[in-house]
């Protein structure tokens, strides 16, 4: 004969201390512990320790702040400008080899090159 409970009515909703939830996120945490173990003993559903966790996590980080050093005072100056950087061509070889140039470079220094790598 199975086992019935009735209940009669209304279910309430628990209220957990943040103590509470933190000492049972504390025992889910143990190495080899499962979270359906710990959410069994303490009559919740597994996926309230999850939702627990999550909640946690982001109150449980602390602040980090970086240490800042002012060295030189910095004009208003703009910086001088920088010379483009050259455009680079990507050139596939018959022999599966990949050349990669710049798009400036002479015809005549590109063609010896190709035959080279071809060769090679």
């Amino acid at each position: 004969m199975a086992r019935m409970e009735i209940m009669s009515g209304t279910e309430r909703r628990r209220r957990w201390s943040d103590e509470a939830k933190l000492r049972i996120l504390a025992e889910a945490d143990q190495p080899g512990v499962r979270i359906g173990d710990v959410a069994r003993r303490h009559d919740v559903y597994p996926s309230q320790i999850r939702l627990w966790r999550q909640s946690f996590s982001y109150a449980a980080r602390p602040a980090v702040f970086l240490p800042v050093e002012i060295t030189e005072e910095v004009s208003a100056t703009p910086a001088p400008d920088t010379p483009p950087t050259p455009a680079v061509i990507e050139i596939s070889l018959r022999n599966g080899r990949c050349l990669r140039v710049p798009a400036d470079m002479d015809l005549e220094v590109l063609s010896s090159l190709v035959a080279c790598v071809e060769a090679a």
